[in-house]
């Protein structure tokens, strides 16, 4: 995510004490993207918005047999298929595997606000449903994303949801000088408590982007249906790799767990 370059940008910004909102995404074209799949790439998918946006998508179906998919939300910048190579080890025992994006990344038409980035994730929770209608459905999202998954919990069913480096808000994330110029709002500490599905917080103990401090404000908002993870030694970013299978584990513990709850309304 490129939130150390959105706050750089925000200087220069700050001087004419105008709204930032559009220095928050940082989608880069697909045209831009040049990434290798370690196994079979993904399918191409599309998912329809209520405003009437055709956005693009990466899917790896489950195996036969198996009832889990996960959808992922990327960060603020690239697009989706440089998540879907970070996604990848998610398939680990077959999962499936669907990468949102958004508006206005990759080649996707739009423009990114935070009211049409829930937009989007509510047309890809639907994809989910429609490709898969008897499959557990888990949330997860990186950094941004992660203000998206928890917003997507808050207000529709899901299985589980987890985040990695999530804040507690957008302000909160960004130096004490350009808060007043930050008009997005991604409140995750309000959020959260809405949320009634298992929450898996991962962060890195050495994320350089968002002060891991801000993990333990949102497990204390989230409650007893909070689990917090420190990722020793994790930047901002980690990798997938070994700790993709952990966090089915530890989603499959907790809902083990979990008492029965009534469905959301749609």
């Amino acid at each position: 995510m490129g939130l150390l370059g959105l706050y750089a940008m925000l200087v220069s910004t700050a001087a004419n004490a105008g709204p930032v909102s559009s220095r928050v995404y940082e989608p880069v074209s697909l045209a831009d993207t040049q990434m290798e799949f370690r196994g079979e790439p993904p399918q191409t998918i599309t998912a329809q918005t209520a405003d009437g946006l055709t956005l693009a998508g990466a899917y790896w179906p489950p195996d036969d047999g198996v009832d889990q998919i996960v959808v992922v939300f990327h960060g603020n910048s690239y697009n989706h298929l440089v998540m879907a190579v970070r996604a990848e080890p998610w398939r680990v025992g077959g999962r499936g595997v669907l990468v949102a994006s958004y508006r206005g990344f990759g080649d996707n038409p739009g423009k990114p606000s935070e009211t049409g980035l829930y937009r989007d994730a509510d047309a890809w929770i639907a994809k989910a449903r429609e490709l898969q209608p008897d499959a557990r459905v888990y949330l997860f999202g990186f950094s941004l994303g992660g203000a998206v998954a928890l917003e997507m919990a808050a207000r529709r069913d899901a299985t589980a949801v987890g985040t990695l480096g999530a804040f507690t808000s957008l302000k909160d994330a960004a130096p004490a000088l350009l808060r007043p110029f930050v008009t997005e709002q991604y409140d995750n500490l309000e959020t959260i408590t809405r949320v009634n599905e298992p929450i898996l917080l991962l962060h890195g103990t050495r994320d350089e982007t968002i002060d891991p401090h801000m993990a333990e404000r949102l497990e204390k908002a989230g409650g007893a249906n909070v689990t917090r993870v420190n990722l020793a030694g994790g930047g901002h970013w980690v990798p997938f790799d070994s700790i993709a299978e952990k966090i089915w584990l530890q989603w499959e513990e907790a809902e083990a767990g979990r008492p029965a709850a009534a469905e959301k309304a749609p």
